[in-house]
């Protein structure tokens, strides 16, 4: 599943519950997700992060 910016127009509650959609979609279907955000919080429900910063990616694995 790709989402780009999927809570960038939504409130936090709202934005939260969306994520909390694809992180149980993803799980029940044992699918990926990959998005893009600007967002820490959002950002923070990833198992896997990677960085883009002066065109330069950086990959930060999180322990589950």
């Amino acid at each position: 599943l790709f989402a780009d910016e999927p809570t960038g127009a939504l409130d936090s509650l709202n934005g939260e519950r969306v994520m909390e959609l694809l992180t149980d979609a993803a799980r029940s279907t044992n699918a990926a997700v990959v998005l893009v955000t600007h967002e820490a919080r959002v950002a923070a429900y990833s198992d896997r992060e990677i960085v883009v910063r002066d065109g330069k990616s950086r990959d930060m694995e999180r322990a589950v």
